[in-house]
């Protein structure tokens, strides 16, 4: 569910800032563009910034990494495990025209995001106790 919130938060904000690895900055830039053309109303796509450990727009999602404010979306785990799934997400949610469309951004799209649920429901299935 985290990977779907982060790939919703992208595509709702306009000239965010994504931060990636070095190693997926021509994947980053092919994403941005995907978004461009996808999200034709979206008059800034994403500008992609390289060097960080960790992907993610300050302030609204991250994946990977140590774990970020509670207002943020984490998605803890390896970018390089990540990263393809969550842009399927975000390419996947273009294609049902997210975010114009009502009811195509997938199953906790409706209502506000609850990351201590998330963070919860994470240490859970990963059978960590604290």
């Amino acid at each position: 569910m985290g990977l779907a919130e982060a790939a919703r938060r992208l595509l709702r904000s306009e000239a965010s800032v994504l931060a990636v690895p070095e190693r997926l900055r021509r994947e980053a830039l092919d994403l941005a563009l995907a978004i461009s053309d996808g999200i034709p109303k979206m008059i800034r796509e994403p500008t992609i910034l390289t060097g960080a450990s960790a992907v993610g727009v300050a302030g609204l999602f991250q994946l990977g990494g140590d774990a970020p404010a509670l207002e943020v979306c984490w998605v803890p785990g390896s970018v390089e495990e990540l990263w393809p799934r969550w842009v399927r997400q975000v390419t996947d949610l273009i294609a049902a025209g997210y975010p114009g469309c009502v009811g195509c951004g997938g199953p906790g799209s409706e209502g506000p995001w609850d990351e201590l649920a998330s963070r919860a429901l994470t240490r859970a299935n990963a059978g960590v106790t604290k």
